[in-house]
């Protein structure tokens, strides 16, 4: 070989070796979209963004992770990626500083994990032992960690949190799509539900080398791709899948589908919401229509079918989270793999409050003495409503004793037994009575104009009459009574409990047509299912017959018979109140997470409400912006602007709280309503609370000590206080919300004072939230504050006394409505 050819020879080979190392730098410097290196996928090392992500399940679901306001920063800014969540919670669960100078791309070394697990020891020291019996060790501490030895740790881990408080479980799912739409984006439909794959890795290569596939994170297609018609053995954390262990190579079942077609060698499921065609490995011994059954599967197909044909009917008398009772059978344990398909029109899967209580709409297929499936074979006609019955006061829905008779003859059932009672007959019971042995007792009137007394209960007008049926079942915290009757029977005894019946027949119209509008929507959402109820009749929901109903209620109910308030073709929440300060607010202002709803924005009301001149959100307007506290302040102490609600008493209160009560009052009810709502009583974390960047978390408390000052943080339309803040020589808190708002300042042992100089004693809550505060000083020390506001109520929606006003001003009940809920028409709900 000639000295020519070996220089070409070696240059090709100086160039390759060259080409070499490019690549393999280029490969290491390489990042994927997940910030993970070629490297660390090659070479089979955990990046901490991985060990961040895996370990923040320990503590935080995709929910309450995503909740966390970010706190982390990095020293590099082009540093942030996807695992920017997961840091951040790992941050909150003391693991790792708030400033980041490493990149979470890098590997995670040995000796870095046995810091973050030493640090997680010592705040949850059930986890002392996890060192004990792991196959490895961590004495070589600068060694890049493979992932194989962080899941034999993490697995460990899991294994030391008890079952109660673990929230990464193991499961098995069986694939059938992906979610196609933008709500379901990043989610995979499954046998059990639709879970989030974002993030997600493919672990099987790690635990089962054999598989020889690296872990990679996974896009939906990929899934599909990989694991369509077969099952994973996977990680969970509530509906986000951390994790998948394997694909399960054995049988699977599925259990209660909806089996709409089986023919030959094909079989037309439902499963989830998701239309689903298997092909059998055997030709089906019969044709399948329209049937509930599990199905087995084996390597994609269906090995065999175990069909239900067993059905019951009856109407549903309570609906709990584990049985149904139905009339005639009692309560029926439900299945652990309980489904509920409605089957009339497109058919569909629906969620377990849908069994609505008080109907007989409903099919149930029963198997081994447990319900397994729901079919809802037709639309509710909302004809029944079931009301849940507070004792005397409204003080408790568990009664101690019910003493009840007739107002005529009356029917005593007791399972497949009655007995009839006369008029001068009556019953007492009390827990543990005989008569209760047997399970729900239902007493009716043998006549239609009879009513059942509550002899037992105290109302205003005395012991309460009830028309339709009642219901008594024994719980082990006392008596439950349920009273099912026509929804515009119910009506009658709304009306004068909830508006005085002398203000005359249009407003009373107008009452009517909004309490069937709330009263129908809280029936369809079985509000209170598990007490086989749709509504209580106290003020949670609507006040129920608390006022004795009269002819005029009669009527005002009959004139407006099936009509309801509609918004693009929904009924909606019809929320109402006694009395504004002249101005509504929206409903976002009011209920914690509720958002804008048109038709339940604020408005000021007066007859030149919508001009220039004084609407509240107008360029120039007299009260443009009563979220502004001068603003706010000036229209509660103007007596010349004169709006719907001006006439009535509650359009303007103050009152005057001695310091020592707000702060009584306040250690008695502030633990109470912070584990009501965490979120919306926050303490402050950071120095001063009139910073601007005031930092307040939510925190166990029970007191803020003495009280230093209470002012308003933040207003909403129409001047409500959406937050307050209470400072104290303990703690300063953030109370958010009206309801809180009232509730800690409550005058319980002051006199409010209303437009008429009257004063009101023994208010649990003050009137309403839209007021403002004066401080009041004693020998130069805080003595009492004075809240001057106006208004009763919530303050979303309808004025019920600026009804009274609108009527006497000649306006009718319909266009009443629509002045109140702006954008709406009536409807009617009875076909």
């Amino acid at each position: 070989m000639n000295t020519k050819n070996k220089f070409i020879i070696i240059g090709i080979c100086i160039i390759i070796v060259i080409a070499v190392l490019a690549a393999n730098i280029i490969r290491r410097i390489k990042t994927d979209e997940y910030g993970e290196t070629e490297e660390l996928v090659k070479e089979k090392v955990i990046s901490k963004a991985e060990a961040y992500r895996l370990l923040s399940y320990l503590e935080y679901d995709r929910a309450s992770r995503e909740a966390l306001s970010m706190e982390i920063t990095y020293k590099d800014e082009d540093m942030s990626g996807w695992y920017d969540s997961y840091v951040n919670a790992v941050y909150k669960m003391g693991l790792i500083e708030a400033s980041i100078t490493e990149s979470p791309k890098k590997a995670l070394t040995l000796g870095q994990c046995k810091q973050l697990i030493d640090k997680l020891i010592t705040l949850h020291t059930q986890l002392q032992g996890v060192y004990q019996n792991l196959s490895f060790d961590f004495l070589d501490s600068d060694k890049a960690m493979p992932i194989s030895q962080f899941l034999e740790l993490y697995n460990v881990l899991l294994g030391l949190i008890p079952e109660e408080e673990k929230l990464v479980k193991d499961e098995l799912l069986f694939v059938l799509d992906k979610e196609d739409s933008e709500e379901g984006k990043d989610r995979i439909v499954t046998d059990k539900g639709n879970y989030y794959y974002q993030n997600t890795k493919d672990y099987e290569g790690i635990f089962y080398p054999e598989v020889k596939r690296s872990y990679e994170s996974l896009t939906g297609e990929e899934i599909l791709k990989r694991f369509n018609n077969k099952g994973i053995e996977v990680l969970v954390s509530a509906n986000e899948i951390v994790y998948i262990k394997k694909i399960h190579t054995d049988k699977i079942v599925i259990n209660n589908v909806w089996i709409e077609e089986g023919k030959e060698l094909k079989v037309q499921t439902f499963i989830n919401g998701i239309h689903k065609e298997f092909e059998t490995l055997y030709k089906l011994s019969q044709n399948l229509e329209r049937i509930v059954g599990d199905i087995t599967i084996e390597n994609g197909y269906i090995v065999s079918i175990s069909i239900k044909p067993d059905i019951i009917q009856g109407k549903v008398l309570l609906s709990g989270e584990d049985f149904i009772e139905i009339e005639g059978y009692g309560k029926i344990p439900l299945d652990a793999n309980y489904k509920i398909y409605k089957i009339y029109g497109d058919l569909s899967m629906e969620k377990t409050n849908s069994i609505l209580v008080g109907y007989d709409t409903t099919d149930f297929v029963v198997s081994g003495g447990k319900v397994s499936a729901a079919l809802i074979r037709e639309s509710i006609k909302a004809e029944n409503i079931r009301v849940l019955l507070h004792t005397t006061g409204f003080k408790d829905i568990y009664h101690s004793e019910i003493e009840f008779g007739a107002t005529t003859d009356f029917i005593v059932k007791l399972k497949d037994k009655e007995k009839k009672y006369s008029a001068d007959e009556t019953i007492k019971l009390q827990p543990g009575d005989k008569m209760l042995s047997s399970g729900r007792i239902i007493i009716e009137p043998v006549s239609d104009r009879g009513k059942i007394k509550l002899l037992s209960v105290e109302r205003s007008y005395g012991k309460p009459k009830y028309r339709g049926r009642i219901e008594i079942a024994e719980t082990d915290k006392g008596l439950l009574i349920v009273n099912e009757l026509p929804l515009e029977e119910y009506l009658y005894a709304v009306i004068p409990s909830e508006m005085p019946t002398y203000y005359g027949l249009e407003p009373l119209k107008v009452q009517a047509v909004c309490a069937r509008s709330y009263a129908y929507k809280h029936l369809v959402a079985n509000s209170l299912s598990k007490y086989g109820a749709h509504v209580d009749d106290s003020v949670a929901y609507q006040v129920y017959n608390n006022i004795e109903e009269n002819e005029d209620s009669i009527l005002a109910v009959k004139d407006t018979y099936g009509k309801v308030v509609e918004y693009e073709g929904e009924v909606i929440t019809a929320y109402y109140f006694s009395t504004s300060c002249g101005h509504t607010t929206g409903v976002e202002h009011v209920w914690s997470g509720g958002s804008a709803i048109p038709y339940l924005s604020g408005r000021l009301l007066t007859e030149e409400g919508d001009s220039e001149d004084v609407i509240s959100d107008g360029e120039d307007g007299l009260y443009k912006d009563l979220t502004k506290e001068e603003n706010f302040k000036s229209f509660i102490l103007d007596e010349e602007f004169v709006t719907y609600d001006s006439g009535f008493n509650w359009y303007r209160w103050n009152v005057t709280i001695d310091i020592k009560d707000i702060k009584e009052n306040i250690d008695k009810k502030l633990e109470g309503r912070y584990k009501a709502n965490p979120n919306l009583i926050k303490t402050l974390v950071s120095k001063n609370p009139k910073d601007k960047d005031a930092v307040y978390e939510s925190l166990p408390v029970t007191t803020v000590g003495d009280i230093v000052d209470i002012y308003v943080k933040k207003r909403g339309t129409g001047g409500i206080i959406t937050e307050l803040i209470i400072q104290g020589t303990e703690k300063t808190i953030k109370v958010q919300t009206e309801y809180n708002i009232r509730a800690l300042l409550s005058p319980a042992n002051s006199l409010v004072y209303r437009l008429d100089g009257e004063g009101v004693k023994d208010l649990s809550l003050l009137p309403s939230a839209f007021f403002f505060i004066d401080k009041k000083m004693e020998d130069g020390k805080l003595s009492a504050f004075t809240f001057t506001g106006g208004g009763y109520g919530h303050g979303v929606g309808m004025s019920q006394n600026g009804v009274k006003s609108l009527a006497d001003a000649g306006k009718k009940y319909d266009d009443i409505i629509t002045y109140f809920y702006r954008g709406t028409n009536l409807g009617f709900i009875y076909q």
